[in-house]
C-alpha cells in the first residue's frame, strides 16, 4: 500500500480538448529522439543566446581594463553567493515543473487551475527575502569569500546592483516551470533569447564611458548588473503576456483565494531539495575559490572564466534533462512505467553524446577563446591547462545530471540531493582538499578532485537510478501522486 494517492478530478468535454489540443505531440506515444530533440533544442536555442551573453559581458567586462585581473576575478568571486539565489530559483522552477508535468499526465485540472498563483506567491516570497538579506549581509558576504581590495570593491559594486534582478528572478522562474512542465519549451526559448539579446545590446552601453562615437554610461561593472536587470525585466513581462493571451494549458488567475498552501508543498517538497543541492554547490565553489587564492590569486580568475565557458558544454545537458524531466513526469502520471524508463535510457545517451561533442570543441578552442577575455599570461596559461585536463570528465557529470532529473520528474527529491551531496562535499572537496595540501600538487590537486567527483558520482548515480526503476516496476514503490 502507497502512502500517496491520486486525486482523479473530472474534465468536461471542452475542457479536456482544449487540454488535448495543446499536448505535445509525440508525449505518449512514438519514437523517443525525436521528442527529445523538439524539446530540448528550443531550451538549448535559449541557452546558446544566454552563452552568447556571458562572452559578450565578459568580454565588455574586461574591457574596462584586460590588465587587471580584478575586475574578471571580483565579478566571479560573488558568482557562489548569486548562486543561491539561482538555486532557490531553479528550485522553484523544478517543483513547479515537476508538479504541472505530472498533474497533466493525471489530468488533474484542480491542481493545474492553481499551482501557477500559488508557485507565484511562493516566488515572490522568496524573492524578497533574498533582496533585503543580500543588502543587509554584502559586505560580510564579499569578506567571506577572502576577496581584498579592489577584488572585493568589483565583487560589492557587481553585487548590490544585480541583487534587484535576483529576486525577479526567482518569480520569472516560476512561469517558465509551468511551461516547462507543459512541454512547450518555444516559450521558454524566446523568453531566454529576448531577454539575452537586449542585455547584449545595453551591455557596452552601459559598461563603457564610449561605444565608437556614441557616448556610454560608463557605469563599468554595476553597469553590466543594471543591463542584466533590464533584459530579465522585459523578458518576464513577455513570459506574462503568453499567460494573459491564454496560450497556455495551465492559467494564471492572479487572484489570491487560487494560492493552496497544499499546492506550495507539493512545489516544495520537489524544490526545495533541488534548491539545497544547488547550494551546497555553490558552497563548495566557495571553499574550492578559498583554496584557489592560497594557490595563486590568478587562478580565481581562470576559474571564473572557463567556468563561464563550460556553459557550452553544460548546456546540452540542462536542456537534455529539462526534457526527461517532461517526458518522465508525464507519462509516469499517465501510467506509462515502461515508456518513461525508456525515456531515461534515451535521454542518457544523447546527453553523453552532446557532453562529449562539446567538450571536444572547447578543448580544441580553448587556446584562441580566452585571448578575448585576459591578457594575463597565468591566467591564460591556467584557462587552457583546466580546460584539457578537466572538460571530458562532464561527460560522468552529464550522467549523474540526468539521474537526478528522473527523481524529481517522479516526485522523488531526496536521492538527487544525495548524489549532488556526495559529488560535491563527499567526493570533489575531499579529494582537492587531499590532494592539493597532504599530496601538494597544487592547482591540478584541484581538477584532480573534480575529475574524481565527477566519474565516482556518476557510478553511484547509475547504480541509484537502476534500482529506483526496478523497484518500481515490480510495484514496491510509486512516484509521487499530485494532491490538490
Amino acid at each position: 500500500m502507497f502512502l500517496d494517492t491520486v486525486i482523479v478530478v473530472g474534465m468536461n468535454d471542452e475542457t479536456d480538448s482544449a487540454s488535448k489540443s495543446k499536448e505535445v505531440p509525440g508525449m505518449f506515444e512514438g519514437p523517443l529522439r525525436p521528442l527529445f530533440l523538439r524539446l530540448a533544442m528550443p531550451i538549448l536555442m535559449g541557452m546558446l543566446f544566454n552563452l552568447l551573453y556571458t562572452m559578450v559581458d565578459t568580454f565588455f567586462i574586461s574591457a574596462i581594463d584586460k590588465s587587471n585581473p580584478a575586475i574578471i576575478g571580483g565579478t566571479g568571486l560573488i558568482f557562489p553567493v548569486m548562486f543561491l539565489a539561482i538555486a532557490l530559483a531553479n528550485g522553484a522552477m523544478v517543483g513547479v515543473s515537476s508538479l504541472v508535468s505530472r498533474a497533466i499526465g493525471e489530468k488533474n485540472t484542480k491542481l493545474l487551475n492553481r499551482v501557477a498563483d500559488s508557485g507565484l506567491a511562493l516566488g515572490l516570497a522568496l524573492g524578497l527575502v533574498i533582496v533585503l538579506c543580500g543588502y543587509a549581509f554584502s559586505n560580510r558576504l564579499v569578506a567571506a569569500m577572502g576577496a581584498e581590495a579592489d577584488y572585493a570593491m568589483y565583487a560589492l559594486a557587481y553585487f548590490r546592483w544585480i541583487l534587484p534582478g535576483l529576486g525577479l528572478m526567482i518569480a520569472f522562474h516560476v512561469l517558465i516551470g509551468v511551461v516547462q512542465g507543459e512541454g512547450q519549451m518555444k516559450y521558454m526559448m524566446i523568453t531566454m533569447v529576448a531577454g539575452n539579446l537586449i542585455n547584449i545590446v545595453l551591455d557596452p552601453f552601459f559598461i563603457l564611458d564610449n561605444v565608437g562615437p556614441l557616448p556610454g554610461l560608463g557605469m563599468g561593472v554595476s553597469g553590466a548588473a543594471l543591463a542584466t536587470i533590464i533584459g530579465q525585466s522585459l523578458a518576464g513581462l513577455y513570459l506574462i503576456w503568453v499567460f494573459a493571451s491564454k496560450k497556455t494549458v495551465v492559467p494564471v488567475a492572479w487572484k489570491v483565494r487560487h494560492i493552496r498552501l497544499k499546492i506550495i508543498g507539493q512545489i516544495v517538497a520537489v524544490g526545495f531539495p533541488g534548491a539545497l543541492s544547488m547550494m551546497l554547490m555553490a558552497m563548495s565553489f566557495l571553499i574550492v575559490n578559498r583554496v584557489l587564492i592560497d594557490i595563486d590569486p590568478r587562478s580565481v580568475t581562470a576559474a571564473s572564466l572557463c567556468g563561464r565557458l563550460d556553459q557550452l558544454v553544460l548546456m546540452p545537458i540542462f536542456a537534455l534533462s529539462a526534457a526527461l524531466m517532461t517526458v518522465v513526469g508525464q507519462n509516469m502520471g499517465r501510467g506509462q512505467i515502461e515508456r518513461a524508463r525508456k525515456a531515461w535510457k534515451t535521454g542518457a545517451m544523447m546527453a553523453v553524446v552532446a557532453t562529449l561533442s562539446a567538450a571536444t570543441t572547447l578543448v580544441i578552442a580553448a587556446p584562441y577563446v580566452y585571448r578575448a577575455f585576459s591578457s594575463d599570461p597565468a591566467v591564460l596559461s591556467y584557462t587552457v591547462r583546466q580546460t584539457r585536463i578537466v572538460e571530458y570528465s562532464f561527460v560522468f557529470a552529464s550522467l549523474a545530471m540526468m539521474a537526478r532529473s528522473v527523481f524529481q520528474a517522479m516526485g522523488r527529491p531526496w536521492p538527487g540531493l544525495i548524489i549532488t551531496a556526495l559529488r560535491m562535499v563527499g567526493l570533489v572537496l575531499p579529494f582537492a582538499l587531499f590532494f592539493v595540501y597532504v599530496l601538494d600538487w597544487g592547482i591540478y590537486g584541484v581538477w584532480g578532485g573534480m575529475i574524481a567527483g565527477n566519474i565516482l558520482g556518476a557510478i553511484i548515480s547509475l547504480g541509484w537510478v537502476r534500482v529506483y526503476w526496478n523497484r518500481l516496476e515490480s510495484g514496491k514503490i510509486d512516484y509521487a501522486h499530485t494532491k490538490v
